[in-house]
């Protein structure tokens, strides 16, 4: 099967879209292949194009941006397996599927117990107190999804994990990917699982 956009909310639509032309569109007017109807969404929100092998999406100059995996499209984004697609706000209304992704060898993320700090290969990474309480959270249970209420409980505790803001746990999921992506660009760590939380990918 070809790459494909599956449809996260049920207005979307079409609910699965095969991306077996060169270019597509996404916006709420009914000129786009694939149908975002929500009036923050312009009419032509974002283009999808193959360009050497890869598919890439970028922002037609929309008013509200489009985002992937949370974070606002600057330029271009290549898009990987399982990449959360928003049009006009982070949280996502498509992801991209490819059946065929090229595996990659992932720098080794480590953590030194006694010394309290993450490493990628050999760059030590500079953490704030929350991204550090949340990536060993994510590096203890790795292999596993963890919920959000797991990760909020991690970086906030019990007591005020349940009355933060959703969009709070959101935005130290993308700062911690920036941090990760400064020491390694080529490698995507932390992969979020709709409807579920978030894992660690990194390769043991």
């Amino acid at each position: 099967m070809l790459p494909h956009l599956v449809a996260l909310q049920p207005s979307v639509q079409p609910e699965c879209f095969v991306l077996d032309e060169v270019e597509c569109t996404l916006g709420r007017g009914p000129v786009c292949e694939v149908v975002v109807p929500f009036a923050y969404v312009s009419r032509v929100h974002s283009r999808i194009r193959l360009i050497g092998g890869r598919f890439q999406i970028h922002d037609r100059q929309s008013v509200n941006g489009t985002y992937v995996n949370g974070e606002l499209v600057r330029g271009v984004h290549v898009l990987t397996n399982h990449d959360l697609i928003g049009l006009g706000e982070a949280g996502p209304h498509l992801t991209y599927v490819d059946p065929d992704p090229t595996q990659y060898m992932a720098t080794r993320l480590t953590y030194d117990e006694h010394a309290m700090r993450f490493s990628l290969g050999s760059t030590k990474l500079d953490l704030t107190p929350n991204q550090f309480r949340l990536l060993r959270l994510l590096a203890r249970q790795r292999g596993q999804v963890c919920s959000r209420e797991q990760c909020a409980e991690a970086v906030w505790g019990t007591e005020y994990a349940p009355g933060m803001d959703a969009t709070t746990l959101d935005r130290l999921i993308s700062t911690l990917r920036a941090t990760l992506r400064q020491a390694d660009p080529s490698t995507r760590f932390i992969v979020t699982r709709p409807g579920l939380g978030y894992a660690l990918a990194d390769a043991a």
